[in-house]
C-alpha cells in the first residue's frame, strides 16, 4: 500500500521572509520519502524491529522558502514481511517545529488536517518476486497526481483528512489501537518504544552511469509481461544487433542520450555500466508515446555478451509504465548495482533515453580512509575492499545489500574491525549491537539476523521439514563476541547494557541444551541449528568438537571478563559445557 500525505504550511501573517528554523522529526511504518514543494529531501526511516523503531531527525529549514510551503510524504506499508522489516502495523508521524520570521512559533504534527491519498500508480497487494526483497515495485505515470506536493495543487476528491489511527506519539505504529488486517494483529507489545535516531542520516549523491555497454533486441514469441511474472521457457529470441543510436554522449553529469526506435514484435534491451558498484535509487529519464512499458533490471556483475536479461538473480525488476512524454522516474526503494539495465515495450515510435544514473546512499564516516599501495593490482583489491563497505555498512550490516539487505553476527560483524579501524566509526557497531540483540526469541536464543522477515519464515519451515537449517546458534556466539571487541575498542559500557541481559538468557539456554556428557548436541536440536559451515564437515555431528570449542571460548574469553556482569543484575549464568570432554567424532 503506497499513501501520499498533504500539509500546507502557511506563511507568516506580519513578516516576509522564510522561517528561521525548522526542526522536528518524522517515522513511518515501513518506508517513506519526504518531499517539500515538490523537492526531495529524504528518505527513511533505517530498518529496525517495528517494536522499536527510530524516528528520523528533520531540518527543512534550507528548503522553506517565503510564502506558502508543501510538505509532502510518500509513505509505503510492506504488509506481509521484508528482509529488514519483519511484521508491523501501517502508520506514519510527522513533527516539526517551526519557528517564523517574526519569532512567531507553529507546531506542525501528522493529523486529521493532513490529507492523504491513496495513489494508484502503484499497484496496492503486488505480489513479490521473492520473500526476502523489499517491493515489486511496478508505477503507472497516468496514475501518478503529479505536483501534489507542490504550491497550487488542488486536491480532488479521492484526497481524504488522513485517518487517526489511536496511539501515543511516543510509541511506535504497531501500538496504535487500528487492527490490522492482514496479520489480524490488535494491540501491541506493551514494552515497545519510539527511538531517536542513533546514527547519522545516509548521504545522497547522483551518481551517472559511464557507458552504454551493449544495446540489442528480443524477439518476443510469449508476451514480455508473461515472462516477467512466470519466467516462461523459450520466450524470446535473442537478436545481437545495436538497437540504440548516440545522439548525445554521456557527459560526467550523465546527460547522455540514445535514441530507440520501438517496434511492435521486439523490445530493445540497453545495458548500462557504472564506474563500479553502488548502492542507491536507479533513475532514468526517457521521451516516449504513453503506454511505453520499461522494465528497470540490475545486477551487480554482467559480462556483455552474456545473458540477454539481467534477471538470473531473483527475477528483480522494477515496471514504469509512461505517460506521453517526458517522464522521469526513480525506484521507490534502493538497489544494490553495477549493471543497470533498461526493456522496453507496449507502444511503438521513436523514443530518447538520457540522465541515467543511481542516486547513492553512503554512510557519512567520520574519517575517509585512504591507503595508497604500489602494485596497481594490490591497489585495486584495496579500493574494491573500501567500496563494499560503503556498500555493505550503511543503516545495518550485511553480508550482500543485493541478496539479503540482513544483518548478521556470523557474517555482517567482521565489517567491525574495518569500520573501527579505518573508518573511525563507533556509532554505527553500537546500532548493531541494539537491533541484532532485539531478535532473542522467547525460547533464548537468537535468530541469526534480524530484524529479518527470513527467520521468521524459516521457524515456519522447520515446523513443516521444508529446510535443514533455522536460526544459527554459532551466530549467537558470535555476537557475544562482537559486544565484546566493541567494549574492547571504544570503552563504551553504554552500547551492551541492553544486549548484556540478553546475553544471559542465551547462555542460560545453551546450558539447557548441555547433555548427560556435558556436550552441547548438534543435531536434533528443534528450530535451531548449528551452521558451522566448512567442507572439513562431511556430516553434521562432525560439527560437536568445534562447535562446543567455541562456546567455551566464548565463556571465557568474551562472556566471563563482560563489564556489564558487575552493573547488570541477573542471576549468575549456569556452568559451562566442557570443553575438556570434547573429542574428535569418529
Amino acid at each position: 500500500m503506497s499513501t501520499q500525505h498533504l500539509c500546507p504550511v502557511p506563511p507568516s501573517p506580519r513578516t516576509l521572509g522564510p522561517p528561521r528554523r525548522a526542526t522536528g522529526w518524522i517515522a513511518a511504518d515501513s518506508r517513506y520519502r519526504l518531499e517539500v514543494n515538490g523537492q526531495r529531501v529524504q528518505w527513511g526511516p533505517a530498518p529496525a524491529d517495528p517494536r522499536w523503531p527510530e524516528a528520523d531527525p528533520l531540518d527543512l529549514t534550507p528548503h522553506l522558502r517565503e510564502g506558502e510551503n508543501i510538505l509532502g510524504a510518500t509513505v509505503l506499508y510492506y504488509g506481509h514481511g521484508d528482509g529488514t522489516w519483519p511484521l508491523g502495523k501501517p502508520g506514519f508521524l510527522f513533527w516539526l517545529d517551526v519557528v517564523h520570521a517574526d519569532g512567531r512559533r507553529e507546531t506542525i504534527a501528522s493529523d486529521r488536517s493532513w490529507t492523504t491519498h491513496l495513489c494508484r500508480a502503484w499497484r496496492p497487494g503486488q505480489y513479490k518476486r521473492w520473500y526476502l526483497r523489499a517491493l515489486q515495485e511496478e508505477f503507472d505515470a497516468e496514475w501518478y497526481p503529479y505536483g501534489w506536493s507542490q504550491p497550487g495543487f488542488v486536491p480532488n476528491a479521492d484526497w481524504l483528512p488522513a485517518m487517526d489511527l489511536g496511539g501515543s506519539p511516543d510509541q511506535p505504529a504497531i501500538n496504535t489501537r487500528f487492527h490490522e488486517y492482514q496479520w489480524d494483529i490488535g494491540s501491541g507489545p506493551p514494552e515497545a518504544e519510539l527511538r531517536t535516531r542513533s546514527i547519522p542520516l545516509l548521504r545522497e549523491t547522483l551518481v551517472p552511469v559511464v557507458r552504454l555497454s551493449e544495446s540489442l533486441w528480443l524477439e518476443w514469441r510469449r508476451p514480455p509481461t508473461e515472462y516477467f511474472e512466470c519466467r516462461t521457457p523459450n520466450a524470446f529470441r535473442v537478436i545481437r544487433e545495436p538497437c540504440a543510436t548516440e545522439v548525445q554522449r554521456p557527459a560526467p553529469d550523465g546527460s547522455g542520450a540514445w535514441q530507440v526506435k520501438l517496434d511492435a514484435g521486439r523490445g530493445p534491451v540497453l545495458t548500462f555500466e557504472l564506474e563500479e558498484q553502488v548502492v542507491g535509487w536507479p533513475y532514468f529519464t526517457i521521451d516516449a508515446p504513453a503506454g511505453t512499458v520499461v522494465e528497470l533490471l540490475v545486477h551487480e556483475a554482467h559480462l556483455p555478451g552474456g545473458p540477454a536479461l539481467l534477471n538470473t538473480h531473483f527475477d528483480s525488476w522494477t515496471r514504469f509504465t509512461c505517460r506521453e512524454g517526458l517522464n522521469r522516474f526513480e525506484t521507490f526503494d534502493f538497489e544494490s548495482l553495477r549493471w543497470l539495465q533498461l526493456h522496453l515495450h507496449g507502444a511503438t515510435g521513436l523514443v530518447t533515453i538520457s540522465q541515467v544514473g543511481v542516486r547513492r546512499r553512503q554512510f557519512p564516516w567520520p574519517q575517509a580512509p585512504e591507503v595508497e599501495i604500489s602494485e596497481p593490482k594490490l591497489q585495486r583489491l584495496i579500493g574494491a575492499a573500501v567500496n563494499t563497505l560503503h556498500n555493505c555498512a550503511q543503516e545495518t550490516l550485511v553480508d550482500g545489500m543485493a541478496r539479503e539487505r540482513q544483518q548478521y553476527s556470523g557474517d555482517g560483524s567482521h565489517q567491525t574491525h574495518a569500520i573501527y579501524l579505518a573508518f573511525g566509526e563507533t556509532r554505527l557497531p553500537a546500532r548493531f549491537l541494539t537491533t541484532f540483540s532485539q531478535g532473542l526469541t522467547k525460547e533464548g536464543y537468537f535468530l541469526d539476523c534480524w530484524p529479518a522477515y527470513d527467520r521468521l519464515a524459516r521457524l515456519i519451515e522447520r515446523q513443516l521439514d521444508l529446510s535443514g537449517w533455522g536460526p544459527i546458534l554459532d551466530h549467537g556466539v558470535g555476537f557475544n563476541f562482537d559486544c565484546w571487541h566493541h567494549y574492547l575498542y571504544t570503552g563504551d559500557l553504554e552500547a551492551v547494557r541492553e544486549p548484556f541481559p540478553r546475553l544471559l538468557r542465551f547462555v542460560g539456554y545453551l546450558n539447557g541444551l548441555t547433555g548427560r556428557d556435558g556436550l552441547l548436541p548438534v543435531e536434533d536440536l528443534g528450530v535451531p541449528s548449528v551452521w558451522i559451515d566448512h567442507s572439513a564437515y562431511r556430516r553434521q555431528r562432525h560439527k560437536q568438537c568445534a562447535f562446543n570449542l567455541y562456546v567455551a571460548a566464548m565463556l571465557e574469553h568474551a562472556f566471563a571478563p563482560s563489564p556489564a556482569r558487575s552493573t547488570t543484575p541477573a542471576t549468575p549464568p549456569p556452568p559451562s559445557p566442557s570443553a575438556a570432554a570434547c573429542a574428535p567424532p569418529p
